[in-house]
């Protein structure tokens, strides 16, 4: 045990907690970035050349080892928030190889020799500079847009359609996750004393990112759990005791690990009920009551207006000249056989897929053309067909990510939490949840930012009678609230029930809209529907 009582593991141990709460930042967007090498050399040389040529302090060296390495990680952030998969993980590090190579070959700084720093970093700085790291870290992961970030790594379409501006969050998380990365650099350099270009290669990379897959990307105790698993696993005791067969059984442990512990060694979970009482703590009480910012329209107005859309699938048309309106305080039940396009009419509609004909006008603006997440700022709010929820966000934290900014969204969350009757499932991840508490977590989050048009796809989908009637009632009353509510559902009871007006889509066509009695009626209609011309005895009644 004489290796854990050495300054020199605590020190290393440190730095490795800083690297792996940077890896946990990019980690957490559902991008592997495996170029985290290439951060952590920029910060250990961007501190040791100032430290050398300049002397400034240590919290100034950390603070620009940061800077430098977040300006550094800005064209690999823009390129990689274009990739995913093994695309994402060989062009990062393809970028973190380009960058061991220009400093190999940068003679100023010591080329393959390596650079020699004279200032030495002390343990208790190495200490005090991974509690600002992690107090910094802390805040920004139980943001509103550490909410946004977290939300990725589940689902991009879904977080989209909640208002999250993807592309940009990835960037950012990238850009911030190479600047703490960067600082674990500096750190680094100042600890050893001398940098060699060696030193920055694609198994650092691994290393940093082991530290995250180990100990678990949902929270930041997991960052640290993972650090402190990988520096015992490849410290000298670790090698001591089993000499040359150490990194073989290294590797054999990682790999039980991460079979046996998915998510690491701190799950979601685990977490949460770690951290109940720090949230029981600092939630506030607020008064339940409808959002002061609610900003839905006068019935009877016209909200949407959808002319002449088109859109196809690999030539296989979806939608073909697709003309209709929605009024506020009104619901439009939208029904047809499985492909006739309902579905796509909600994806043009919401942002999920173009319009390749036609326009898409929501209170006089045209919003074909915006991404989802400015549709949804604009008053677009839907819910999809299979249940999207964040397998990692509680109840709560799926509201707070969706309900619109402002000094009032507390309040909002606890008004829906009541409406929806989830107030006693708030800590709860998706996965306790029944499928009628899903589809109303599903609904609430679509409506708390109190939309213009809520466009449901779907909602009753797996329930049972009982279920059914409470969703119907949960949408009735947003609708009298004065929303323009657009229902695609299967059950005809349930979407002839609720509905003001019907359309009825027929291989992508618009073949009737009106009345739910006239709409029945129509002969068009009942042989699409169908397949025959029979009354629809006892729909809708």
């Amino acid at each position: 045990m004489g290796a854990f009582a050495t300054v020199d593991f605590w020190g290393l141990l440190g730095i490795s907690i800083v690297a792996a709460i940077g890896m946990n930042l990019v980690y957490i967007t559902g991008q592997l970035n495996l170029g985290q090498a290439a951060f952590y050399a920029i910060g250990a040389y961007t501190a040791a050349w100032i430290d050398t040529e300049l002397g400034w302090p240590l919290p100034a060296l950390l603070l620009a080892a940061a800077v430098v390495a977040g300006i550094g990680a800005m064209p690999i952030a823009w390129g990689a928030s274009r990739l995913a998969g093994i695309y994402l993980i060989m062009g990062t590090l393809a970028a973190g190889q380009l960058v061991q190579v220009a400093f190999g070959n940068a003679e100023e700084l010591g080329g393959r020799q390596g650079y020699r720093i004279e200032s030495q970093i002390a343990l208790p700085e190495v200490a005090a500079s991974v509690g600002v790291v992690l107090i910094l870290a802390t805040l920004l992961m139980t943001s509103r847009f550490g909410l946004r970030m977290r939300a990725l790594f589940d689902d991009s379409d879904a977080a989209a359609v909640a208002g999250v501006a993807v592309r940009r969050v990835k960037i950012f998380s990238v850009v911030v996750s190479a600047s703490v990365v960067g600082i674990a650099g500096g750190m680094w350099a100042l600890w050893i004393g001398k940098i060699e270009p060696r030193e920055f290669g694609v198994f650092l990379s691994f290393d940093i990112a082991l530290y995250s897959l180990i100990g678990g990307v949902h929270s930041l105790i997991g960052a640290v759990a993972g650090a402190v698993v990988v520096e015992v696993l490849t410290g000298n005791v670790i090698r001591d005791v089993v000499g040359p067969w150490a990194f073989v059984i290294y590797g054999a442990l990682v790999m039980v690990l991460i079979a046996v512990l998915p998510e690491g060694l701190v799950s979601r979970s685990f977490a949460l009920r770690l951290t109940a009482p720090l949230r029981k703590l600092r939630r506030r009480r607020v008064e339940s009551g409808v959002p002061s910012h609610a900003r839905v329209e006068p019935a009877g107005e016209t909200v949407l207006t959808v002319r002449h859309v088109g859109h196809r699938y690999d030539g296989v048309v979806a939608l073909d000249d697709v003309s209709l309106e929605v009024r506020g305080g009104e619901v439009l039940a939208l029904i047809g056989a499985n492909g006739a396009g309902k579905s796509t009419l909600i994806d043009v509609i919401s942002g999920r897929v173009p319009n390749e004909a036609g326009a898409v006008t929501l209170l006089g603006t045209r919003i074909d053309g915006m991404p989802a997440h400015r549709r949804k700022a604009m008053g677009v709010g839907r819910t999809f067909q299979d249940v999207r929820t964040f397998a990692h966000l509680t109840v709560e934290e799926s509201l707070r990510l969706s309900a619109a900014d402002g000094a009032r969204s507390n309040a909002t969350v606890e008004a829906m939490l009541d409406r929806v009757a989830l107030g006693r499932r708030r800590d709860d991840l998706p996965e306790a949840l029944t499928v009628a508490e899903r589809r109303r977590l599903d609904i609430a989050r679509a409506a708390i930012a109190m939309p213009s048009v809520l466009l449901l796809d779907e909602p009753s989908v797996g329930m049972v009678e009982q279920e059914r009637i409470e969703i119907a009632e949960l949408i009735g009353s947003l609708r009298d609230e004065g929303m323009a509510v657009v229902v695609v559902d299967h059950n005809l009871d349930l979407a002839l029930g609720l509905a003001d007006r019907v359309g009825v889509l027929d291989f992508g066509v618009l073949i009737a809209l009106g009345s739910p009695d006239a709409v029945l009626a129509d002969e068009r209609v009942r042989a699409a529907y169908l397949g025959h011309a029979d009354p629809l005895d006892g729909v809708g009644s």
